[in-house]
């Protein structure tokens, strides 16, 4: 057996859902929303203050730049990523996920995404990620209509993902394998 094929023994779920994405040259050009809020208030911290007198008047500078900064960043209209590409994801798993695409990614690709499960209160997922197998979408079955709707169909493994949102897609799996026990029973 080989390592691909031990790595799809995980807890999978089919999930036809749209995800969002854009392509990195690298993982280091990645940014979790929140953190780059984080590394612009630590930026903050680093810059030298003018000559104040006393030391709350050195608290109230900081904690005014602070405040500013903030205000700054909730007024921005895209608090979330501009994500440039969409894609349909055909299953998920708590490692990975696959989706299919028109464009050529090789292997190795890194990809940012945003990620959305079905039936959840529509909290986007920020996750870092790489491409890990490419298949023809030829190779994989054909929607209910027989329309061919990518033309690859690719593998993608989690490099980046918040152990709550794994959480979530392990529940979210869970919930699905309970649903369609109970359709099989009752079809009995």
């Amino acid at each position: 057996m080989s390592s691909s094929d031990e790595r799809r023994k995980g807890l999978r779920a089919m999930m036809p859902t749209q995800m969002l994405f854009n392509v990195l040259d690298n993982p280091a050009e990645y940014i979790r929303g929140q953190d780059s809020t984080v590394k612009r208030l630590a930026a903050l911290d680093a810059e030298p203050l003018p000559k104040l007198k006393s030391e709350s008047q050195i608290i109230l500078a900081r904690i005014d730049r602070k405040l500013s900064l903030i205000l700054s960043i909730l007024a921005e209209t895209s608090t979330r990523k501009n994500y440039m590409n969409q894609a349909m994801v055909q299953d998920v798993s708590e490692f990975g996920l696959s989706f299919g695409h028109y464009t050529d990614f090789p292997i190795g690709t890194y990809l940012e995404i945003g990620l959305v499960l079905p039936y959840t209160e529509g909290r986007l997922m920020d996750i870092l990620g790489r491409v890990v197998r490419i298949l023809p979408a030829s190779d994989q079955p054909q929607s209910a209509s027989g329309a061919m709707t990518e033309r690859f169909v690719y593998g993608f493994e989690f490099t980046d993902i918040l152990g709550s949102d794994q959480n979530e897609i392990v529940q979210w799996i869970f919930t699905k394998q309970r649903e369609e026990i109970r359709r099989r029973r009752e079809s009995f």
